[in-house]
């Protein structure tokens, strides 16, 4: 009785820009001998790579990479925006506030927890931030019902 073999290779290369080419094969033989089975996998497994490898070095368009505008400082007084989302942002400050936590001790832990202030923080460190705030300081059932009230809010 035949048994069918599938075989698939694929390659992801990265490229500038944040962008990215894949390419795959996939190959399907019919095998009589289920001895010769490691034997054809290797020499499947060996066409496909150097069909593939081939292939993937001709990447095609590649956008141009341009750089990023470079944000403005502050004016004098004028504080820093926030990387992070608006919403992340009014949740922090409303965890800050409810619980009356010191401003400094946040920034230092931000300080520890990422090398940034609270300001400077993307949205997966400000999300992580906000989990350990809630942990800390919201206890319980009370915490609970911050993430009601949030939810969907942290990570957009």
């Amino acid at each position: 009785m035949p048994v069918i073999i599938e075989a698939n290779y694929a390659k992801k290369v990265g490229l500038p820009a944040y962008s990215s080419h894949q390419f795959a094969v996939t190959l399907r033989t019919e095998l009589t001998d289920l001895s010769q089975l490691e034997r054809t996998a290797a020499d499947l497994y060996g066409r496909l790579q150097a069909a593939v490898d081939s292939q993937i070095i001709h990447p095609g368009h590649v956008p141009t990479e341009s750089p990023a505008p470079r944000p403005t400082p502050p004016g004098p007084g004028a504080e820093a925006p926030w990387k992070c989302s608006d919403r992340q942002r009014d949740l922090i400050l409303k965890i800050v506030d409810e619980h009356a936590l010191d401003k400094s001790a946040v920034e230092s832990l931000a300080q520890e927890r990422f090398g940034a202030g609270v300001r400077e923080l993307n949205r997966l460190q400000a999300s992580s931030l906000i989990d350990e705030l809630l942990e800390t300081h919201g206890g319980g059932e009370r915490r609970q019902g911050f993430r009601r009230r949030f939810a969907g809010r942290a990570s957009s």
